[in-house]
C-alpha cells in the first residue's frame, strides 16, 4: 500500500488545510507515513508570509528532495507558490498549487473513492520547524511563555493567568472563512487566499456539534479575519457567535477567536455583548500592528490606534475573563522614533494583553509597502523589536503582580 507524508511550516490555516489533504489521501487508500524518507508521496504546504518563512520553506524543499526515495513524488503547495513562484526556480519544478486549489489533489490521484470536498478537517498537522532556528529571527510569538512554564513548575500559590498561546487542552478547529476584505499594503497573502469566502452558519454549527459529541471543550475558529465573516453571504460574525453560544448553555465549552480587525471589533462590540456575557468566549485576538496613526494609514489599516486601545480596555474591564491577544509590527517603511514610541505606549498600564506576537516588517515581492521610500535599516528594526519585547514583558509582569495583590486581598 502506498504511503503519504504531509507536512507544513505554515500557520493554523496551513496546518488545517494540510490535515484536510492528509485525510483525503488516507480515505482513498493511502497509509500515513511518519517519516518522509519512507513515503511514496510527500506533500509540503510552504509558507511565504515573511522572508524568514520563505527561506525556511526553500530549506525544507531542498531537504525533502535530497532525502526522499528516488521514486517518491514531492508536491509543494500552499502560500509560497502563489506569493513568490520565482523563488522556486532551480529548487522545485513541480506544479504550482495554491492553498485553495484542493481540486488539484483529485486530479493528481486520478480515480478516487471519496471526493476531497466531502471531507473536512478539525485538527492540525504538526508544524515543521526543522532548520528554522538557524535563520535570523523575525518574530517572537510569546516572550513570556518559557518564564510562565518555569514559574508553574516552582510556584503553586501565585495565581497565574491562562495564556492564549498555550494549548493545554485539545482544541477542535473549525474553518469559518478564507480570505479577507482588507487591503493591507504589506500583506503578501492576498494572492494566495483572495477575497473572503465564508462558510454557511449551519455547516459551522453542524461541525461544532460534532466536536461537542466527541467530547471537545475548546473550539478554535479559523479565519484570516473573523470580522469580515459573512459579508459575502448576508450575515456577520455576531450572527455566528450567537448561534455558537446558544448551542448548549449548560455545557462548559470555550471558543477561541484568533483574528479580528480592530475596526470590525469596534463596530460589532455593542452586539457582541451577548456572546461575551455568555462566558464561552475564552480568547479574542485583535491585531493592531502599530500605535502610529500615520503608519496605520500607510499600512492600509482602516482604524486609529486609540480606538483599538479603548476597545481592549473596555473588554478588560467588562469581560475580564476574556484573554486578549494582538500582533504588533516594527520597522514598517518610514517608521520614525516617534512612531515607534506611539507603538510602545499601546502597552501602557492598565491594559493587560495575555499574548502579543511581535513581528519585524519583512519586505515581500508584489506588495506595495516594498516600493515605499524610507525602508528602515535592519539594525534599527532589531533594536526596536527587542525594546518592544522588554516593554511587554515588564507590563505583563506588572499586571500579573497587581492581579495577585488584588486576589490575595480578596481572600483576607
Amino acid at each position: 500500500m502506498s504511503k503519504v507524508y504531509v507536512t507544513t511550516n505554515g500557520c493554523e490555516e496551513g496546518q488545517l488545510k494540510s490535515m484536510h489533504v492528509q485525510q483525503f489521501f488516507t480515505c482513498n487508500g493511502f497509509t500515513l507515513s511518519k517519516d518522509h524518507v519512507e513515503a511514496d508521496i510527500i506533500i509540503f504546504f510552504a509558507c511565504g508570509l515573511t522572508n524568514q518563512k520563505e527561506k525556511h520553506s526553500l530549506y525544507m524543499i531542498r531537504k525533502l528532495q535530497a532525502e526522499k526515495r528516488n521514486a517518491a513524488k514531492l508536491v509543494v503547495w500552499g502560500c509560497l507558490p502563489k506569493i513568490n513562484p520565482k523563488s522556486l526556480i532551480g529548487v522545485y519544478d513541480g506544479p504550482i498549487v495554491g492553498p485553495k486549489d484542493l481540486g488539484f489533489f483529485e486530479e493528481f490521484l486520478g480515480k478516487t473513492v471519496i471526493a476531497i470536498e466531502d471531507l473536512s478537517a478539525n485538527s492540525l498537522v504538526p508544524k515543521e520547524t526543522c532548520g528554522e532556528a538557524e535563520l535570523k529571527p523575525e518574530s517572537i510569538i510569546d516572550p513570556v511563555t518559557d518564564i510562565l512554564r518555569h514559574l508553574g513548575e516552582h510556584v503553586d500559590r501565585v495565581r497565574l493567568p491562562r495564556r492564549t498561546g498555550l494549548f493545554d487542552e485539545a482544541s477542535f478547529f473549525i474553518r469559518v472563512a478564507e480570505g479577507c476584505t482588507g487591503k493591507c499594503t504589506y500583506c503578501s497573502e492576498r494572492p494566495a487566499w483572495g477575497k473572503v469566502k465564508s462558510r454557511p452558519v449551519e455547516k459551522i454549527i453542524k461541525e461544532f456539534e460534532l466536536g461537542l459529541r466527541n467530547g471537545y471543550k475548546r473550539f478554535f475558529l479559523v479565519a484570516a479575519d473573523l470580522g469580515s465573516y459573512g459579508v459575502d453571504i448576508g450575515c456577520n460574525a455576531v450572527d455566528l457567535l450567537r448561534e455558537i453560544v446558544r448551542i448548549d448553555e449548560h455545557k462548559n465549552y470555550k471558543v477561541i477567536i484568533n483574528q479580528m480587525n480592530p475596526l470590525s471589533l469596534k463596530e460589532l462590540l455593542p452586539s457582541l455583548e451577548e456572546p461575551l456575557d455568555s462566558g464561552k468566549i475564552e480568547a479574542l485576538g485583535c491585531q493592531v500592528e502599530s500605535g502610529s496613526n500615520r503608519i496605520l494609514q500607510l499600512m492600509g489599516r482602516n482604524y486609529v490606534a486609540e480606538d483599538w486601545r479603548s476597545t481592549m480596555l473596555r473588554i478588560n474591564k467588562e469581560f475580564p475573563f476574556v484573554r486578549l491577544s494582538t500582533h504588533i509590527m516594527v520597522g514598517f517603511p518610514t517608521e520614525t522614533d516617534q512612531d515607534f514610541e506611539a507603538t510602545m505606549r499601546l502597552l501602557d498600564f492598565p491594559l493587560f494583553m495575555d499574548w502579543v506576537g511581535f513581528f519585524i516588517y519583512s519586505s515581500r515581492p508584489t506588495v506595495y509597502a516594498s516600493r515605499l521610500q524610507g525602508q528602515v535599516p535592519e539594525e534599527v528594526k532589531q533594536q526596536r523589536f527587542r525594546k518592544l519585547c522588554r516593554k511587554y514583558l515588564y507590563m505583563y509582569t506588572l499586571n500579573v503582580a497587581l492581579g495577585n495583590v488584588r486576589y490575595i486581598r480578596s481572600k483576607l
